[in-house]
């Protein structure tokens, strides 16, 4: 649970242009972990590929 808090603090950490690299590369898998993390906080920030 720590390792996974860790990622997702880290996500929220990135710039805008670093979130969205994030998100192209897992775009085509949209449900895991990562890509969940990164399109809540996309949508959180109001930024879309």
């Amino acid at each position: 649970m720590q390792r996974l808090a860790t990622i997702e603090a880290s996500i929220t950490a990135l710039a805008d242009e670093d979130l969205l690299d994030i998100a192209d590369i897992f775009k085509a898998e949209r449900h895991t972990p990562l890509a969940e993390t990164a399109f809540a906080e996309m949508a959180r920030r109001g930024i879309s590929l």
